[in-house]
């Protein structure tokens, strides 16, 4: 089948530096018949890894997609972000307030629309279909890793964009009720799956590696960072290093008050299956393995036991489901395709913030490499408007600070 990627034209400087992890590689299917069964605990066994296939799956479409839709915005700062001022004239703050906004990559979901939603569900439709067509546990252990990884964002993906605007993924409720997390979306081999399912039921229980908790979505900004590449096999431990060193260095992976460290929920959830033993010396311990010299020693010499954080549930976009366009509400744009375009002014504002972090990160040498990014990856002919083009220009003190665009 032949997919279609709709154009997300982001601007240059937010995709510059994003880690290249390889290509993708090419499928060769081999089929078997799925049997058909009522879902029980039991069930989630028959996805246990028996590598026994040779088979490749490509991920290209999904690695396409996902250059268009997240933009990379750097390693954090480790600084709570201040409360942003309110529009002129008013005293109410539209868009992100929360003080992890900047930290992790953003979906642009404000401009997905529903040519862009369509491709997406087609795609997953086509994930599914495949995991119906070829035991997924036959396929070498990191093939099946990636393909696990790449459906949960993608459905991810699919559940926020469908019920946008929202502010807060985690209450979206699915058609049987049960929350964004608990409700079936998909049925693989005969056994419905919810996101949970994916995480703990089929890639926790049958992986011993912590690492793959960074490779879970989970659309808001507490998450762990969704990339601008699918996972791969043959990238996919490479990936989620760099994810897992992100996420842990980050704020919204550990923050410490004076002698009292607070970690994300994220290693609470994984406890039971990474860290069953002694949780605060085997969390340090993992965090530690991950984080660069100066947090380690800080978080390693606290003498306080390990204690939850606080988690940010709000939606890991660029405008927390705001759209404001009033007379003085908006800016404009080029747009390439059709001229000058409105942008919110909410848009604008968080855009202008990013770049105003992506120059801090760069001034402080937190790039240990610059990669510049085509970021048109499908042809011309096959791209669809998508409704939303994003230019902005460079303040002058960026250049001098070695901050590269990527051509359009």
């Amino acid at each position: 089948m032949k997919h279609i990627v709709a154009a997300l034209t982001l601007s240059p400087l937010l995709a510059i530096s994003a880690p290249s992890f390889g290509q993708p590689l090419t499928v060769s299917p081999h089929t078997f018949a799925a049997t058909g069964s009522t879902a029980t605990p039991s069930s989630y066994g028959r996805f246990a890894p028996n590598p026994s296939l040779r088979t490749r799956l490509d991920f290209t479409v999904w690695d396409e997609a996902l250059k268009e839709m997240v933009i990379y915005t750097g390693p954090s700062l480790r600084e709570r972000a201040v409360r942003p001022a309110p529009g002129v004239g008013t005293r109410l703050v539209l868009g992100h307030t929360s003080p992890y906004r900047l930290e992790g990559n953003k979906v642009i979901f404000e401009g997905i629309d529903g040519e862009f939603e369509d491709v997406i569900d087609s795609y997953v439709d086509d994930l599914v279909a495949i995991g119906n067509r070829i035991n997924v546990s036959a396929l070498p252990r990191d093939e099946q890793l990636s393909y696990w990884l790449n459906l949960h964002n993608a459905l991810v993906i699919q559940g926020i964009a469908q019920n946008y605007p929202t502010t807060n993924p985690s209450r979206i409720k699915g058609a049987d009720g049960l929350s964004f997390h608990e409700t079936k979306r998909v049925t693989i081999a005969g056994v419905p799956l919810s996101l949970r399912n994916i995480r703990q039921d089929v890639v926790y229980a049958n992986w011993d590696n912590p690492l793959v908790i960074y490779g879970f979505f989970h659309g808001d900004l507490g998450s762990p960072s969704i990339q601008r590449k699918a996972f791969t096999a043959e990238t996919v431990w490479d990936t989620l290093q760099y994810s897992g060193k992100e996420f842990a260095g980050s704020l919204r992976g550990i923050e410490i008050y004076g002698d009292k460290p607070r970690v994300s929920r994220h290693y609470e959830d994984a406890a039971p299956y990474f860290f069953a033993g002694d949780f605060d010396h085997e969390v340090r311990t993992h965090i530690a393995a991950l984080v660069e010299d100066d947090l380690r020693d800080r978080f390693l010499s606290t003498d306080t036991p390990i204690r939850v954080a606080r988690y940010a549930t709000d939606i890991a976009d660029m405008t927390r489901g705001t759209n404001n366009r009033t007379q003085h509400g908006y800016v404009m744009t080029m747009d390439s395709a059709v001229g000058l375009r409105p942008v919110s002014s909410t848009m604008a504002q968080s855009i202008d913030e990013t770049m105003q972090k992506m120059i801090k990160v760069r001034r402080r040498g937190l790039f240990s490499t610059v990669t510049i990014e085509d970021i048109q990856t499908v042809p011309q002919e096959d791209r669809l408007s998508s409704g939303l083009s994003i230019e902005m220009e460079l303040p002058d003190d960026a250049a001098e600070d070695g901050v590269n665009a990527a051509p359009e």
